[in-house]
């Protein structure tokens, strides 16, 4: 079995944040709606939207079902060109952007960028 970097596993927490955000999005619902909706609060969905922390497994399948997203697809890594339209699309949908927001997007984009920089890195020391 193949094991996986730290690097790898935070990028796929990275995406399934942004992916479950912008399904979200896609359906107009704040944070505090989804997580009324999973018997469970906004702190949680906003922790695992900007990927912090470790999440369980159930509260991530949960969200997914709720918003109609498939899960194994959430753990199958996408490029960074893929990942950084998903925050494209989600920034578009966006019907209050604030500053801090604003700012948000575009430390999750070089968030992305820097990551998939030290994956690749990683990948050809190997």
């Amino acid at each position: 079995m193949r094991k996986y970097s730290s690097i790898e596993i935070e990028l796929i927490n990275i995406q399934i944040g942004c992916l479950l955000r912008l399904a979200r999005l896609r359906k107009g619902l704040s944070q505090l709606d989804l997580g009324h909706q999973i018997d469970s609060n906004s702190m949680l969905v906003g922790r695992i939207e900007r990927g912090k922390g470790k999440s369980s497994w159930e509260k991530i399948f949960m969200l997914s079902k709720q918003m109609d997203t498939n899960f194994c697809e959430l753990f199958e890594l996408r490029s960074k060109d893929d990942l950084l339209l998903i925050v494209e699309e989600a920034l578009q949908y966006e019907n209050k952007l604030t500053k801090d927001k604003r700012e948000f997007y575009d430390s999750l984009k070089r968030k992305i960028e820097e990551t998939y920089s030290s994956f690749n890195q990683e990948q050809n020391s190997n």
